[in-house]
């Protein structure tokens, strides 16, 4: 069977096993319009189905029975594939993109969050967008933690050293 490279994972994204990807950009109305991708895993072609994916610039992926962030992480900085015959043929292609809305403290991952009582927190590794506002996820004493970014919790941000100063409230990493 022949097989088209369009895209590679990037990484996990969040805790529900979510992955970042890109694909070449003459393959995204291919890769929107299947429900089902392959993945380059030690030289096989595995075929995953779409459960879902958001973004247009930045894309996220949700597969199916991949449900965790460590399930996820098995899966980055790999190729994705789709068969030669699930491609548009030219005569067929319709691709209109919507703009996507980055997010407001988008900036923020890979800079270092401290806390006015606590000191040194951690590295952000990335912000995620939350229905009620978006939160920073980083690793703090080993485990994965969600803070909410907002700017009454922001005392100040540094943009040449890449940290922010946050006012978080009492027990909040507790939890």
């Amino acid at each position: 069977m022949d097989y088209i490279t369009i895209g590679h994972t990037q990484k996990a994204h969040g805790i529900e096993g979510e992955l970042k990807l890109h694909i070449e950009a003459q393959y995204l109305e291919d890769f929107l319009k299947n429900e089902r991708i392959f993945i380059d895993v030690k030289g096989k072609k595995i075929p995953y189905f779409i459960e879902s994916v958001r973004g247009t610039n930045n894309l996220i992926l949700k597969l199916e029975e991949v449900d965790d962030r460590d399930a996820a992480f098995m899966l980055q900085s790999r190729e994705v594939l789709l068969r030669k015959q699930d491609l548009i043929p030219e005569h067929a292609r319709e691709l209109e993109i919507e703009e996507e809305e980055s997010l407001e403290f988008e900036y923020l991952a890979g800079w270092t969050l401290q806390d006015q009582t606590l000191g040194v927190i951690g590295v952000i590794d990335e912000i995620l967008e939350m229905p009620q506002q978006e939160m920073a996820f980083l690793k703090w004493k080993g485990r994965d933690v969600l803070i909410p970014l907002n700017a009454d919790l922001i005392v100040n941000q540094n943009e040449a050293a890449k940290t922010v100063l946050m006012d978080l409230p009492e027990g909040l990493l507790e939890v």
